[in-house]
């Protein structure tokens, strides 16, 4: 029995998705949240805590107003916070689920390039998800301390659940229909 080329590609993709994130869970995950505390440290100070977690301290400058405790304004440089190892790993995922939507496309010699290049673009969007995912919950704690609007704060926490719970997931899929013609003419057709 032969199955159309679209059935191939989704079970070839759900396969290589298992092994791929058994690859990464079992051998890849360690060094990659290395590099990752590596390359996040260039922003700013990343450090692992007792629990394996991670102590971000984020440069934020600002003026706190004066309040009835504290009459003089206070002036802060940065807001150090903690991220559990669980949460630090949501933004490594998406790059083996990218490889493997790679990989399940047809005509492995054509995948190379995208493969390479898309696996730099998903690791700098790991990077950036993370460093804006700190950005915003830096400026969430120090909004706490002034009086800023409510629709600041809004903003604030839809851009973090973007950042946690919805661009690691749809990342690896618009790379890689960007990236890789082929794919995204046999996705959406015209090809």
């Amino acid at each position: 029995m032969a199955f159309e080329p679209q059935t191939r590609f989704l079970l070839r993709g759900s396969a290589l998705v298992i092994c791929l994130l058994s690859l990464w869970w079992f051998v890849l995950l360690s060094p990659m949240l290395y590099l990752l505390k590596g390359a996040a440290g260039i922003f700013l100070s990343v450090e692992e805590n007792a629990s394996g977690g991670w102590t971000l301290r984020v440069p934020l400058e600002k003026t706190l107003p004066p309040t009835t405790q504290q009459p003089v304004a206070r002036q802060i440089r940065s807001i150090d916070f903690d991220i559990p190892r669980g949460d630090a790993i949501t933004f490594l995922f998406s790059l083996p689920v990218y490889w493997a939507i790679i990989l399940a496309a047809p005509g492995l010699r054509r995948n190379i390039r995208p493969l390479v290049l898309g696996t730099l673009v998903m690791s700098a969007a790991e990077i950036a998800l993370l460093l804006g995912f700190a950005e915003l919950t830096a400026l969430s704690a120090a909004s706490e301390w002034t009086s800023e609007g409510y629709f600041s704060g809004w903003i604030r926490q839809v851009g973090v659940y973007l950042i946690v719970n919805a661009l690691p997931y749809a990342a690896p899929f618009m790379v890689a229909l960007s990236l890789h013609r082929e794919l995204r003419s046999e996705v959406f057709g015209g090809g």
